[in-house]
């Protein structure tokens, strides 16, 4: 059951990040030749774009000797990024936080 749940968030990662992909590598690549690009872009860089967060999250559950004690641990930001990872990947069948 435990690999099920992480495989789920795995993909949800995966979604996310080939959400992101194309627009960053673009923004990047403009950064990289010294053009400007918009505040909003910046922003949505250092937020939305940003994954370094959910795969902190995976990788404490990963690690985690138990997923239930793994996810009980977690805070609520990071409970909610398990929620964002499970909504990305299509299975909300285990809302985190709800017994």
């Amino acid at each position: 059951m435990t690999l099920n749940l992480l495989a789920v968030l795995r993909k949800g990662l995966k979604v996310l990040e080939s959400q992101v992909k194309t627009k960053k590598e673009v923004l990047q690549t403009q950064l990289t030749e010294r053009k400007s690009i918009s505040p909003q872009d910046e922003q949505w860089l250092d937020y939305d774009a940003n994954l370094v967060d959910e795969v902190q999250v995976l990788e404490a559950l990963e690690n985690a000797l138990d997923y239930d004690q793994g996810l009980a641990s977690l805070n609520d930001n990071q409970k909610a990024i398990v929620r964002k990872l499970q909504e990305a990947a299509g299975d909300v069948s285990k809302v985190v936080g709800k017994k």
